[in-house]
């Protein structure tokens, strides 16, 4: 079921060498019960409910995730490390780790590292939109910063939104452990805008004027303990029809 399986960063720039990373491909149409133990991933309780296609993504992802882990581990990670379903969802890493998943299509993605080293870890993978769908929802991604993003790299509209979306999508997921009540993507992504754009990376500052009705970075910052940093430079890369982007937040 898992093909393509490969543990180096997928991002053109040097990334840090206390960054572990594993990517693979999935069909899901070879997806079956045997699947978990086969690729040493345990099965959470809500599979029964769940489609073939979400149970290829699930182990998947966990097992990039796991490889992830154990890399990042320093080789001193505990047989049979796995990552259950958290009450809100999100992948349960192990004490002293912290990590990120995606997948999009028939791909997985996952990274980690030790929270000594970061204080979160981000990484989305979306399918490329076509200019008409990202016209569609353009109103939901976009926010009038982004309309005065400087792009010094050759995007299409579709890409430039896919992109725009990822990247928030990104930051989102490392913000996300040191702000567990802040759960809604919709609110915070409408915080960030992207600044700049260049051949590898993007610029992502925090909105100091939302639009009304959304929150204010003022607001979000009495409430909890925010990422000292106004501005976040995240990585992506377009690839085969589709857009990877990572965030890195560094341990203060």
């Amino acid at each position: 079921m898992l093909t393509n399986i490969r543990q180096t960063a997928p991002f053109d720039p040097p990334v840090p060498s206390n960054l572990s990373f594993c990517g693979c491909s999935f069909d899901w149409r070879q997806s079956c019960a045997e699947s978990f133990p086969q690729y040493g991933v345990q099965p959470p309780s809500q599979r029964s409910n769940w489609s073939r296609q979400r149970q290829a993504e699930y182990i998947a992802g966990r097992y990039c995730a796991i490889q992830a882990l154990t890399a990042a581990a320093e080789h001193h990670s505990p047989a049979g490390i796995q990552l259950p379903i958290a009450s809100d969802r999100s992948p349960q890493w192990p004490p002293g780790t912290l990590g990120s998943i995606s997948h999009s299509g028939d791909r997985a993605i996952a990274i980690a590292g030790r929270d000594r080293d970061f204080s979160g870890l981000g990484i989305d993978c979306e399918m490329l939109l076509r200019d008409s769908a990202a016209a569609e929802i353009a109103p939901w991604v976009l926010q009038r910063n982004d309309l005065d993003c400087r792009i010094e790299a050759p995007l299409t509209y579709g890409q430039w939104v896919t992109l725009v979306f990822s990247a928030k999508e990104s930051l989102f997921k490392a913000l996300a452990p040191s702000h567990k009540h802040f759960v809604d993507f919709g609110p915070l992504s409408n915080m960030f805008f992207v600044s700049k754009i260049t051949a590898k990376t993007l610029i992502l500052n925090t909105e100091l004027r939302p639009a009304r009705g959304s929150y204010s970075i003022s607001q979000f910052s009495s409430q909890h303990k925010p990422h000292p940093s106004s501005q976040f430079e995240l990585f992506y890369r377009v690839d085969d029809q589709q857009i990877l982007t990572m965030a890195l937040l560094a341990q203060q």
